[in-house]
Order: structure tokens, then C-alpha cells, then sequence
């Protein structure tokens, strides 16, 4: 328990100094931005081709790994889509608080948990995460897309833009092509590879003081309802499910305790501009991403130990 929480403490650093950087105004809003734009484009794909290339994924259940966290993301979304009538007529949450909850919920942090991963398993299980990138990111896009559309948005989005979006996804192509150069044992030049690493080296704490700099405690504090039930469900609830498929599946040691934590880790704050742009309540998913950060750092220590 004391490694998981001392694994835990430079993740968080960071994240906190992130917050405090943008608080203090030393780096002025529209820069974070290109920062944002920067690490999703460049930094973060870097960092997971390069994890990918250099992972052994001989011993490594990728196809029980996929399952489990496909299926995780799959029960969450019909969970939530059958409560939506509780959500509504009993909690009294409109249509744009719902969609924020939802995707409050559904979406995680691959910076927090790579860097969490990293910490406690060391590289190649850096891979297990990539994995759970590609089996979960085009899913869940194209779920709160659907569910924001249905329950928010005025315009719905076609299908076909939809999937041109998650086909540009950056994250998703640097997974693909890492797991290919890896099992196809691709020798990349050496002038190519150094210059990967070096980028990918930039990754991790770009993305953390990003997920700082993203936080909103004047909306989060005193929370509402509706900010406890988007962090309850996705600190608990998907990890709970997660561990149920996964011993399903046959998933143990390690490989289960990463899947849990790529399912316990906060929500990503790409939801905010998703929310912003299609009617959803981008000041409430902002809050549940807060607090859900902070709360993290008790409840997965306490879900590895369950775990174990």
C-alpha cells in the first residue's frame, strides 16, 4: 500500500504544480493551448509509439486485456444509458448535466495512468496501457458522441464525421503502428529512434501539468449530486466492472491490476471542449474531473490493495 501511494505522490506533484502555474497566471491561458495541442499532436503519440516499440509483449494477454476493457466501457455506457430515466425524473438532472456525468464517467486519463503504470511496473507495462488506448478510445468516442447528440446537441453530428474524427485520432494511429513495428520486429534507424525517445521524453510531464492546468476547483467546491455521481461511478463503479470481466477472462497479477487502473484513473478534460461544442454542461464536467483528481490519489491505492 505505501509503494502505491509513494508511486502515486509524483504523479500528483505534478499535476498539482500544473494547477498552480495556470493560477498564478506565470503562463497565460492561449499558451496552454498550443501546449495542449502540442502534446496531443506530437508528445503523447511519441511517447506511446515509443513505449510500444520497446515493450516484450510475448507474455502479454492482449486479447484478454482488450476484451475486458472494451466490455467495461460497453456495461458502463448501457448502465448509465438505463439510468438516465433515475437521472431525470428522480435526481432531477436535466439532459446537458446527464451527458457531462456521462462522459465524466466513460472517458480516463492516459497521462496519469502511464505515469501511475510507469511508477509501479516500469515500461513494458507502459505497453499494457497503449493496449487499453487502442481497445478503448474509438469506442468511447463514438458513445458520447451518440449520447450527446441524443440528450444535448441541437445538430447531430453524422456518423460519417464522427468516424473521420476518431480515424485523425493521433493516440489511436501511435498504438497501431507501435504494436506493429513491435510484432513485426521492425528495426528502426538509430537517428529515427533517438529522435522518438527524446520526444516521448517530453510526454509525460507536458500531459500532467496539461491535467493541472485543466482543474476548476471554483466549480467543483462546495460538489453537488451531480459532481458525486460522475466521480463515484467512475472512481468505483468501472473499476468494479473492469475486475469482473477481467477475472472472466483470465486476467491476473499485474496485467489485472493495470486494467484496473487504466478504469480508475480520473476523466480526461477532452471532454470539456466536446461538451462545450455539442450542448453538454462543460462547467460540470469540469468539476467532476477536479474532484475525481483529487479523490484518485485514496481510491487507487485502496483498489490495487482490494486487488491484490
Amino acid at each position: 500500500m505505501y509503494l502505491v501511494v509513494e508511486a502515486l505522490i509524483p504523479t500528483f506533484f505534478l499535476v498539482g504544480l500544473g494547477l498552480y502555474i495556470r493560477r498564478s497566471g506565470f503562463v497565460p491561458q492561449d499558451q496552454w493551448e498550443g501546449l495542449e495541442s502540442l502534446s496531443y499532436w506530437l508528445f503523447f503519440p511519441a511517447l506511446i509509439f515509443n513505449v510500444l516499440i520497446n515493450a516484450n509483449l510475448k507474455n502479454v494477454p492482449l486479447g484478454g486485456m482488450t476484451a475486458t476493457l472494451a466490455l467495461t466501457v460497453i456495461a458502463a455506457a448501457v448502465l448509465l444509458l438505463a439510468l438516465a430515466p433515475v437521472f431525470k425524473n428522480t435526481l432531477r438532472i436535466d439532459g446537458s448535466s446527464y451527458t457531462s456525468i456521462y462522459q465524466g464517467v466513460l472517458r480516463w486519463n492516459g497521462f496519469i495512468a502511464l505515469s501511475v503504470v510507469q511508477k509501479l511496473y516500469g515500461a513494458d507495462a507502459m505497453a499494457l496501457v497503449a493496449i487499453a488506448m487502442a481497445a478503448m478510445i474509438p469506442l468511447i468516442n463514438v458513445i458520447v458522441v451518440g449520447i450527446l447528440a441524443i440528450f444535448a446537441s441541437s445538430s447531430k453530428p453524422s456518423l460519417g464525421s464522427v468516424l473521420i474524427n476518431i480515424f485523425k485520432n493521433p493516440l489511436i494511429w501511435a498504438s497501431i503502428l507501435g504494436l506493429l513495428v513491435n510484432m513485426a520486429e521492425i528495426s528502426l534507424w538509430d537517428p529515427l529512434k533517438t529522435t522518438i525517445e527524446v520526444t516521448a521524453r517530453a510526454g509525460l510531464a507536458t500531459g500532467l501539468l496539461i491535467v493541472g492546468a485543466g482543474l476548476r476547483l471554483r466549480d467543483t467546491f462546495p460538489p453537488n449530486k451531480d459532481i458525486w455521481i460522475g466521480t463515484s461511478l467512475r472512481l468505483l463503479g468501472m473499476p468494479m466492472i473492469a475486475i469482473g470481466f477481467g477475472l472472466f477472462f483470465g486476467l491476473s497479477g499485474e496485467v489485472l491490476e493495470v486494467a484496473v487502473i487504466c478504469t480508475a484513473v480520473p476523466t480526461a478534460m477532452s471532454g470539456y471542449v466536446l461538451a462545450k461544442k455539442m450542448g453538454g454542461n462543460a462547467p460540470l464536467l469540469a468539476a467532476i474531473v477536479t474532484m475525481q483528481t483529487f479523490l484518485s490519489a485514496a481510491t487507487i491505492p485502496l483498489l490495487l490493495a482490494f486487488v491484490k
